[in-house]
């Protein structure tokens, strides 16, 4: 009989331990970013002066002590929020020879102004540079800021030349420069060129009557005979000049009595009288005075202070009838263009 052996072999089964799985919270990390963006400078572009406040009429020529306006076109990338300052040169340019803004570091009374707009808190200000001179201006009340937020906008200065800004005469021209500056000291300018200035002219009599006193009938043209003298005038002008002086026609006396100016220096007629003048009491080359006005001194540029003459003089002439009486009229000066 068969014998059946049966082996049994252990079964040995290894599970391997799985990890489990674990929850974890979300987590992110960050770097900050930046970058900055390059000042750019602002650019001037347009300068042009106009005789009217809507800066519609361009002014070719100008007239000191008259208010001007000069409009100056700037745009700048950063917004004109950032211009910090805008400065006008005028200068006088005696052969047109156009030299450039930067050759005029301060003002003058007869050649140079300096205007400035400054950006400040809570209001910009306005100035102006002219050295002694105190005749010209700037009328902050009628000067525009544009808007600070845009990209372009136009600053309008109100201006006045002074009143010995010095006349030209060809080839003289005045020029202008405009510069915008902003924070960073960025800048840009723009020359405009070949302006007039015209002839300007002031006559001052700081003497307030010129009296003879009690004279003779039929007295006068000597000398030393019905003399005043010690008159003093104080002229101003930006270029040469002439001074004139004439008489009113007929003085009145107080007594209802007239005379009447003879201005042929003879004195013939009843109640007429007549009056020579010099500026330097020099009787020999004194002129006679007339109801139009003749011609008595010549002269050139002054400063704004004027040049006064004091020893001005007059002499008198009267006819051999005249009724009692005190008689006043009016001497006149003038100041032309010669």
């Amino acid at each position: 009989m068969r014998k059946l052996i049966f082996v049994l072999a252990p079964l040995v089964l290894t599970i391997g331990l799985l990890p489990s799985a674990v929850a974890r919270a979300a987590e992110s990390g960050s770097s900050s970013g930046s970058f900055s963006v390059g000042g750019v400078a602002p650019q001037v572009t347009a300068v042009q002066v106009y005789s009217d406040a809507a800066c519609t009429t361009v002014a070719s020529a100008i007239t000191p002590q008259v208010t001007y306006y000069v409009k100056v076109t700037v745009s700048d990338a950063n917004t004109l929020n950032d211009i910090d300052e805008v400065k006008i040169k005028t200068y006088y340019d005696a052969t047109a020879a156009h030299p450039n803004e930067s050759t005029i570091t301060a003002g003058h009374e007869q050649n140079a102004c300096i205007f400035t707009w400054t950006k400040a808190a809570p209001n910009p200000t306005w100035a102006f540079n002219a050295g002694a001179g105190s005749t010209w201006g700037i009328v902050a009340a009628s000067s525009v800021t544009p808007t600070l937020t845009a990209q372009s906008g136009d600053w309008v200065f109100a201006i006045r030349f002074g009143k010995v800004a010095t006349e030209t005469i060809a080839p003289a021209v005045w020029n202008f420069h405009a510069r915008a500056t902003d924070h960073a000291g960025h800048s840009n300018g723009l020359h405009l060129w070949d302006k007039q200035v015209l002839w300007y002219g002031q006559c001052q009599v700081n003497t307030p009557a010129v009296n003879f006193g009690e004279v003779a009938l039929g007295s006068g043209f000597g000398a030393s005979t019905n003399k005043f003298t010690g008159v003093s005038v104080t002229m101003t002008a930006n270029g040469d000049f002439s001074t004139f002086v004439k008489s009113s026609a007929t003085w009145n006396g107080s007594l209802g009595n007239i005379a009447t100016l003879d201005p042929t220096g003879t004195c013939v007629n009843n109640q007429e009288f007549a009056l020579k003048a010099h500026y330097e009491d020099t009787y020999g080359v004194a002129v006679l005075v007339d109801t139009t006005g003749v011609r008595c001194r010549d002269g050139s540029q002054t400063l704004e202070a004027g040049q006064t003459i004091t020893t001005g003089t007059f002499w008198l002439k009267v006819s051999t009838v005249f009724p009692a009486d005190a008689y006043t009229g009016t001497i006149t000066y003038t100041i032309v263009n010669r």
